[in-house]
């Protein structure tokens, strides 16, 4: 279990960054830094989504999706296999997740009534299919 370190001070803005500086570097050996990336491309056969840029792009052409349907495709590309339900996907009417749901299927599936990337998990939600493979 980690421990907890509790420092009380009494002075200026400088001397409080000067000790804290001083408690970390005293004990800089104990701890691992790392530098975190994060993902900002999700790439799935075919399918390459660009989160700064926002854009999604399928066989070298590129898919214009509204602000909503971005984020629905981001949440479930980002979670591949992990089943939400449309509460977890969109708060307010249900009946919006699955337009939303099916809009992004016209853009991005070749076949939207067989659907590859996005898939419906019956009485439960949607996931994005962990088997069409990550490049």
């Amino acid at each position: 279990m980690g421990k907890i370190l509790l420092v009380s001070f009494e002075g200026d803005e400088e001397e409080l960054v000067n000790s804290v500086i001083s408690v970390l570097d005293s004990g800089r050996e104990k701890f691992l830094f790392q530098e975190i990336q994060l993902q900002s491309k999700i790439r799935h056969k075919g399918i390459a989504i660009d989160l700064k840029r926002r854009e999604v792009v399928r066989d070298n052409r590129k898919i214009e999706l509204t602000y909503t349907e971005f984020e629905i495709l981001q949440l479930l590309a980002q979670n591949p296999g992990r089943v939400f339900s449309k509460e977890q996907i969109y708060s307010g009417d249900y009946n919006i997740v699955m337009s939303h749901i099916s809009h992004i299927r016209e853009k991005i599936e070749d076949d939207p009534g067989n659907p590859v990337y996005i898939q419906t998990v019956w009485g439960v939600g949607y996931k994005f299919n962990e088997r069409a493979g990550s490049e």
